[in-house]
Formats: C-alpha cells, structure tokens, sequence
C-alpha cells in the first residue's frame, strides 16, 4: 500500500488534508465520483452499487468510510435524503464549488450550481445583518427543481 503525503498527489484536492494511503479502492471510488459529478448525489449504497457494476468496489464498509473522510474533510458534499440517510457528490474544481451555493430538487435528488449575484447577496446579508458566515462549498438550498415543479408553480 503506498501511502501519500496528500490527496493532490493522486489528482484530488482536499481542505484539511492528512495522510491518505492511495489504494486501488479509494481510486476506484473517487474515478467513479469525478464521473458522475455532474449527476445527481446518490447515497452510499447506490455508489457501492455502482462500483460493483464497474467491477471495482472495495468493501461496503470501505465505501461508507472513505466516503464519510471525503465529506469531512469538504471534498465530498453530504446532503440529507429526501428519505432516511443521505447522498454524496465529489465537490469538483470546475464548478468552483466553494464560491457559490447550491440547490437540490427534493423530488429528483438533482444538485445545481447557484452561479449568479445573488448568491453572494445572500452570503453578505447574512453575515452583515444575522452575523452568520454561510459556508457556500457546502450551502444547499432545498426545494423543486423547474422539471419536477413544472405545472405546480
């Protein structure tokens, strides 16, 4: 097992990063991640689902852990389920995850990015009238996406 200093030696950029050993599971896991990061979150048994289809997955428990490390340490969002649970998603560098918030459909599980000025409206009025710094790298806003609500609006 080689163990690396960081996670942005295997391509993968962490916030509070600390010794991960790189194995052929954790890269199976986080290859499977960066595909379907544009897709919606799924939960972690969906995502062990998933890695057994491809032929790769390590253990179940395997796949609970590393996912739970990967969403301390910010790199992967864990979002509560509509139902019990929760679904995750790799926080990806080409959507400037962190600058932003973001919105989840109850109804399809679909994340968008929430890229325009009001984001940053919210953040500030936030923080200036409420004195509460909004964490946007991990900020989702719940509701119906326009394909699910359309009709009900």
């Amino acid at each position: 097992m080689l163990q690396y200093e960081n996670c942005s030696q295997i391509g993968v950029k962490m916030e509070n990063e600390k010794k991960l050993y790189h194995t052929a599971g954790r890269t199976a896991l986080l290859s499977y991640l960066k595909e379907r990061a544009s897709e919606a979150p799924e939960t972690a048994d969906e995502i062990y689902r998933g890695l057994v289809a491809a032929g790769t997955a390590p253990g179940r428990s395997s796949v609970y852990r590393m996912l739970s490390e990967l969403a301390e340490s910010g790199r992967v969002r864990k979002s509560r389920a509509s139902g019990a649970g929760y679904t995750y998603q790799l926080v990806s560098e080409s959507y400037d995850c962190h600058g932003h918030l973001h919105l989840q459909c109850l109804s399809c599980g679909k994340v968008s990015h929430l890229k325009c000025d009001c984001s940053t409206e919210i953040v500030s009025h936030l923080l200036k009238t409420h004195g509460f710094l909004v964490d946007r790298g991990r900020s989702v806003l719940l509701g119906t996406c326009a394909a699910c609500g359309e009709g009900k609006v």
